[in-house]
């Protein structure tokens, strides 16, 4: 394996999937070996660099980025993001956000009927999150657990937003009113019937903030997988906790956003309690979602719905901070796997287009994918990208300690690289396969 690492430089191993023809197991429909993917383990990776690969349909577990053979997989996967700036809140969304308002405020845990609708709302999220208990950003240390007080303080570890109070019932009835960004909200008083703290901390094990809350988090994590997934004790052990959804291969590095970009853990108490962890990735110009679970004891909450918002509403806040398009990346889509069709119903979204890397409006998408599981789902003329002998040489490699261009590589060792680092061109794309050091 390639053990060889370089400050702010990506360095990553590809995985021919010619080694892997057989496939494995989908956790979607269950097929004993129609999962089958394109693989890079990452040593290090820059935000950037996998920015520009999610842009090529790859995502990430732990250190191994991976991207689905689309044309042969049992559950063709596209790649989908929301338009945080412009996105409209639909009333079971809005039904979510009350939900969680009145148990904070009240002590109700009532669901109540949902209801989904034909059209979206353009109620703004920012003044529905507001009334769910968010509050405003502000710089300053992190909130100390069980300490009264409001709003939402930010470190370099994280950010934390504390609900509190009754009062603060009144000016969400007034607000509402004239609708507002979430950023423009902050909560006071002190007689809620419960308080919601939501804290965002790098995910980083050498992290003395994060290592103090490890064994916490795998107690909810193990809950969340043997009741939801009904997964045996064996398979949600610390070990795999850690290697799944706390080991990063990204950089941590500082930006325009209110925090440095990089891996985070989300985390959610209720009075103190966990409650929930989102694991989410900030990149330059993405909030992207790798994995939310929760204590299933408070399923009522419809958690992972209002985890979703709320990371829409950091994407909201980060594109504000930066003055430039944000959006929110909900991993894949995947039309043939009813639990997944949910994430539709976030609007305005897009999906990938598997052969032109081009974003679809995904209400142009479903036409094609009720036809077939697999589609292209771009209109355009554009061609399937095609590298060139040019490209290829240009694509830069990491062999015996040295970092060079592919035709020096050649011209030292010999072609019998070629067709993995053509393979892995085609699907990384010259623009990281250029900057990125591919181990050989």
């Amino acid at each position: 394996s390639c053990m060889f690492t370089v400050a702010m430089q990506s360095v990553v191993e590809y995985v021919n999937p010619g080694e892997q023809r057989s496939g494995h197991r989908c956790g979607y429909c269950k097929s004993s070996d129609g999962r089958i993917n394109n693989g890079m383990s990452a040593t290090t990776m820059t935000c950037q660099d996998y920015q520009d690969l999610i842009e090529r349909g790859w995502r990430r577990s732990g250190t191994y980025v991976y991207k689905p053979v689309m044309k042969r997989i049992c559950c063709p996967s596209y790649e989908m993001r929301c338009d945080s700036d412009h996105f409209q809140l639909s009333k079971s969304q809005a039904k979510v956000l009350k939900r969680m308002r009145n148990y904070l405020l009240t002590g109700s845990t009532r669901k109540g009927r949902e209801i989904e609708p034909a059209q979206p709302s353009r109620r703004s999220v920012g003044t529905a999150l507001c009334a769910a208990g968010s509050a405003k950003l502000s710089t300053g240390k992190l909130a100390a657990e069980g300490k009264s007080g409001t709003g939402t303080e930010l470190n370099r570890c994280g950010i934390a937003t504390t609900c509190s109070g009754q009062d603060g019932e009144e000016k969400v009835k007034k607000r509402t009113q004239e609708p507002k960004s979430l950023e423009d909200f902050m909560f006071g008083g002190q007689s809620m019937a419960h308080k919601l703290t939501v804290t965002l901390i790098a995910s980083d094990i050498t992290n003395p903030d994060f290592a103090a809350v490890f064994k916490e988090e795998h107690r909810v994590y193990e809950k969340y997988q043997m009741h939801v997934h009904h997964d045996p004790p064996g398979k949600c052990t610390e070990r795999q906790f850690q290697r799944f959804l706390v080991d990063s291969p990204l950089i941590r590095c500082k930006s325009k956003a209110p925090v440095a970009l990089g891996s985070y853990h989300q985390q959610y108490r209720i009075d103190g309690r966990l409650v929930g962890v989102g694991v989410i990735d900030v990149l330059p110009n993405y909030v992207s979602s790798v994995y939310f679970f929760y204590d299933p004891e408070y399923e009522f909450l419809s958690l992972g719905v209002y985890s979703a918002l709320r990371e829409i509403a950091l994407t909201r806040q980060m594109s504000k901070q930066c003055t430039e398009a944000w959006f929110y990346c909900m991993g894949y889509y995947i039309h043939t796997c009813q639990k997944m069709k949910y994430k539709g119903q976030y609007h305005p979204s897009y999906l990938l287009c598997p052969e032109t890397y081009q974003w679809v409006p995904i209400k142009d998408c479903i036409p094609k994918l009720e036809v077939a599981k697999y589609s292209r789902l771009s209109s355009s003329d554009s061609d399937v990208l095609v590298e060139t002998e040019e490209e290829l040489s240009n694509v830069l490699v990491l062999a015996r300690g040295t970092a060079m261009p592919y035709k020096e590589y050649e011209y030292r060792y010999g072609p019998k690289q070629r067709h993995l680092v053509q393979e892995y061109l085609l699907l990384a794309g010259s623009k990281v396969a250029k900057k990125m050091l591919l181990c050989l």
